[in-house]
């Protein structure tokens, strides 16, 4: 895969990294959104270590994204429980409707 290099600025700090060709607005959408919350820690916490505030920010997206797996998780179960009741139903209203008609030849 081709891959070309890209500039792209966190915490005022100037980066250049590779990207394959055809996904740099996804990479400066991603840069834009950390930068967003890289500030946002900046301000919350009034660090000023780079370091700091990047280690900040990294622990509270994974305590987001482990919190959206578990609800993900969730919704899937409670999914799951509704299409096992759905085939239940089905089946057994397939199973009532074969038992009126009787035996086939």
């Amino acid at each position: 895969m081709t891959s070309r290099t890209m500039d792209i600025t966190l915490l005022d700090r100037s980066y250049r990294v590779n990207c394959p060709v055809g996904q740099e607005s996804a990479l400066q959408e991603a840069a834009d959104a950390l930068n967003e919350r890289l500030n946002d820690t900046k301000e919350r916490t009034n660090l000023h270590n780079v370091e700091q505030i990047a280690v900040m920010t990294a622990l509270n997206l994974c305590h987001e994204w482990m919190n959206d797996q578990k609800e993900q998780a969730a919704k899937t179960a409670k999914l799951e429980e509704k299409i096992q009741l759905l085939q239940a139903t089905i089946e057994q209203a397939m199973s009532e409707q074969r038992a009126q008609r009787g035996p086939q030849r």
